[in-house]
């Protein structure tokens, strides 16, 4: 019985902190790969790459912001 309940709470856990691990995103950030004036005032057409941490896969994210951290901001919303 103490066996069954010790392993129950070793795979319990082993769920809950491997969750946020699987959780898709791309917490490493993003790289400003080109920087155009856009045609709306005061902003900028951004081309950014992302790398998905749970793939490993690079995404192309196409963004118009005001500033670098704005579309830094935007292009990790988007993976």
């Amino acid at each position: 019985m103490k066996l069954w309940i010790a392993c129950a709470l070793v795979a319990g856990s082993a769920t809950l902190l491997s969750a946020p691990a699987m959780a898709a995103g791309c917490t490493t950030g993003c790289t400003i790969q080109t920087k155009k004036a856009s045609k709306n005032p005061g902003k900028f057409d951004y081309v950014l790459s992302c790398i998905e941490d749970s793939s490993g896969d690079e995404l192309i994210s196409h963004v118009t912001a005001a500033n670098d951290v704005e579309a830094k901001a935007l292009a990790k919303k988007k993976c």
